[in-house]
């Protein structure tokens, strides 16, 4: 009896971890059409900031206070800036935006490019999501890194494995991507740091 019971635990364990749950098809029906899959195959947001009322070098200035101040690790770096074009690029890490767990556990992290180009009075920012970077932990607590393009998991390849996993793990993903934006441009239009810090009175 106690046999049947395990195995009956485990096929539904499994069951849960393959296939994907009702909450996680709303979630990503609800999000469906707020990103574009871009000409390389990756995840891309699009937003333009408008009337920021200040100048572009301002606003430059600004994005790159704000580049400094979060990515500040080995993994998050500025790529490319130029400040007559008015471009910033760098490639950072959500950490951990989703651990799942069945036969065995998956933590999903997310590296994406961040583009801000800057005019007077206005700046565009993409956010493109391009792999998950999963530890992958069995039931003796091995681990088991990976590195994979977003595009090729569920939900953008329906045949893609672990639909709950995947499907959580994009739809936390495009909310990180979302707070990404309002804490940039807060940033754009309030700096990163206080006006009474920046104070030439010191």
């Amino acid at each position: 009896m106690k046999h049947l019971l395990l195995t009956a635990n485990l096929l539904l364990l499994a069951t849960s971890v393959y296939s994907q749950s009702s909450k996680t098809k709303t979630q990503l029906d609800e999000i469906q059409g707020l990103y574009e899959i871009d000409n390389t195959g990756n995840l891309s947001y699009v937003a333009v900031i408008e009337d920021i009322n200040l100048t572009k070098e301002e606003i430059y200035n600004r994005a790159l206070s704000y580049f400094i101040h979060t990515y500040n690790d080995a993994n998050s770096v500025i790529q490319d800036k130029n400040e007559e074009n008015g471009t910033i690029i760098g490639k950072g890490i959500f950490p951990n935006v989703h651990t799942g767990s069945g036969l065995v556990t998956r933590s999903f992290s997310v590296i994406h490019i961040l583009r801000i180009d800057v005019k007077d009075n206005r700046a565009r920012v993409i956010i493109t999501l391009t792999n998950y970077d999963v530890k992958s932990y069995d039931l003796d607590g091995n681990m088991y890194p990976s590195n994979y393009p977003i595009s090729g998991s569920y939900p953008f390849n329906p045949k893609g494995g672990e639909k709950n996993f995947h499907g959580q793990a994009f739809v936390k993903a495009h909310l990180k991507a979302d707070e990404t934006f309002l804490a940039l441009e807060n940033a754009l239009r309030n700096g990163v740091v206080s006006g009474d810090l920046k104070s030439d009175d010191w």
